[in-house]
């Protein structure tokens, strides 16, 4: 990695780690937690809106790198589905996270677009392997037409936390209130139950 991409990467992790600690992020906060000089900050971003949107966008990334490594062997890419956006939920569950996100919502947003393809990639192995009788390629049409959607309405998941919810309570309010694939409803909550009870068992 050459140098300059080593002192970008420094400056995007004191982001993270500032939040971590419940810091307040300013060019001079995330400058001293790099150990990087102030003006170095400028050369790689015109502003903090810019340098939250880069870590935000980070993070969900390698959570996603991640789960596609936790979810190799399981068999059922309906699940990973349904598993993956309780992650998505799960992954910003304390109080300084959840805020960081509430007040970045369009950098949030851009993130999870940027995790769409291998959601996709799942549906369209399950309706391959028809995993569901109902399964079908308008079940596809229906998740990318919904998918906008879903994004803003995690703004409400993250509220949730902040009074105090559990994961698993925020994701199934969000999910029953979404049927995001447009399964029928008794397929829907079949992947919540096994959601929950993998979360439980964990």
């Amino acid at each position: 990695m050459k140098k300059s991409e080593q002192t970008k990467a420094k400056l995007i992790k004191a982001v993270v780690d500032l939040i971590n600690k419940g810091q307040k992020i300013s060019v001079g906060s995330i400058s001293k937690e790099a150990k990087t000089a102030y003006g170095s900050f400028y050369r790689y971003f015109n502003n903090l809106d810019e340098i939250n949107e880069a870590a935000i966008i980070q993070v969900v990334l390698e959570r996603a790198e991640s789960l596609e490594k936790e979810l190799e062997n399981e068999k059922s890419n309906l699940f990973k589905i349904y598993y993956g956006w309780f992650v998505a939920v799960d992954l910003y569950q304390d109080t300084y996270r959840a805020n960081w996100l509430i007040d970045n919502p369009a950098s949030i947003n851009q993130a999870w677009a940027l995790t769409t393809p291998m959601t996709q990639s799942w549906l369209k192995e399950a309706i391959d392997r028809k995993e569901e009788p109902d399964l079908t390629s308008e079940n596809l049409r229906h998740f990318k037409l919904a998918s906008s959607y879903i994004y803003w309405t995690y703004q409400n998941a993250l509220r949730e936390y902040l009074r105090g919810r559990k994961s698993i309570h925020v994701f199934t309010d969000l999910m029953n209130s979404v049927n995001f694939l447009d399964l029928p409803r008794k397929t829907h909550k079949k992947y919540l139950k096994k959601v929950a009870d993998f979360v439980k068992d964990r």
